[in-house]
């Protein structure tokens, strides 16, 4: 069987890679830019983007299957409209050039941010409200490429969605934000954290559960993937339990942070990176729901979260190994 794959590239999509060669898939993986990661691996690459259409029927040739999950996360918005492009144009782009294939099933990956996290202390499932119009466009395109997705599930394409909730863990080729984070605190070079945490999930159980929903799960089904509920200053307690050093971590409340943003816009800037602290960043701690529930997809996807502890301990020792 061979499965067409968008966004390999990223931290989700090199684990989904990983399992689909553990469990002998052909793949083939759609690449607007020189990989090597996929280009170590024994996988068939077209070079193209979800922006062409003749790049994405040559993906989908003589495949049975497709995951995609190739989209742009923002906690910066949308300045240049490429988070709208991707996240949502980019959906309706695969899932019409899909329509003229012959798929067997199409895997959309989506995101728990599609849903209102508010209010965050009553259980959320895939029967809660999708984020309203006044929500963050990072938010809002995950929403509407659902929403495009179930259109496309309700004119006859075999489609199944997944809503994984924060990812991080090993493989960490993509150097995810989430995973710097963690391997910095083991270093002991962040000396306090956010007040605030979120649903934490292991991106190898993301990547086993989406494989599943490759002949599991019911199409036209949402499932959230989801794991446990840690706050951030959790999460440095068990750096230091796994790691075997004291991690000096004080944690610091939302609102001075918040009262701190125009000056650490301005630090970002100045440095030329990409911030990782922003007005959104911190509402998604801040807003986290502490009570996401994956029971759907334990049932129908056999989704399985490992526990935090040993993702967290399989990450710094990839890193030690690989670096």
């Amino acid at each position: 069987m061979k499965v067409a794959i968008t966004g390999g590239n990223g931290h989700i999509g090199n684990a989904i890679i990983e399992e689909l060669i553990r469990r002998n898939y052909s793949i083939k993986a759609l690449a607007h830019s020189k990989s090597d990661f996929l280009e170590s691996r024994n996988i068939a690459i077209v070079k193209g983007s979800i922006e062409d259409e003749n790049s994405l029927r040559e993906l989908m040739k003589d495949c049975d299957y497709l995951i995609h999950c190739a989209a742009i996360i923002s906690i910066t918005g949308d300045p240049h409209g490429q988070v709208q492009n991707i996240n949502v144009n980019g959906v309706e782009n695969i899932l019409k050039t899909a329509k003229e294939s012959k798929l067997k099933r199409i895997v959309h990956l989506s995101s728990v941010h599609a849903y209102n996290h508010l209010p965050i202390d009553e259980p959320m499932n895939e029967t809660r409200p999708f984020v309203p119009d006044s929500a963050y466009s990072y938010d809002k395109s995950k929403r509407d490429g659902q929403l495009i997705a179930r259109k496309y599930f309700e004119s006859g394409l075999p489609v199944i969605i997944v809503n994984p909730t924060c990812v991080f863990g090993p493989p960490n080729y993509a150097r995810c934000k989430q995973n710097s984070a963690f391997i910095s605190m083991a270093k002991r070079r962040i000396p306090f954290v956010f007040k605030g945490g979120y649903d934490w999930v292991d991106v190898r159980d993301i990547a086993n559960s989406i494989c599943n929903a490759l002949t599991q799960g019911q199409l036209g089904e949402s499932y959230i993937l989801g794991g446990r509920y840690y706050t951030l200053k959790d999460l440095s307690r068990v750096v230091a339990k796994v790691s075997g050093k004291r991690i000096p971590c004080f944690e610091i409340p939302i609102g001075l942070v918040k009262s701190f943003l125009p000056f650490i816009k301005v630090y970002y800037r100045l440095m030329k990176q990409d911030p990782s602290v922003t007005r959104e960043s911190i509402e998604i701690l801040e807003f986290g729901n502490k009570h996401i529930d994956s029971e759907k997809a334990k049932k129908d996807l056999g989704h399985n979260p490992r526990p935090v502890d040993e993702t967290m301990k399989d990450l710094l020792s990839w890193h030690r190994e690989n670096h």
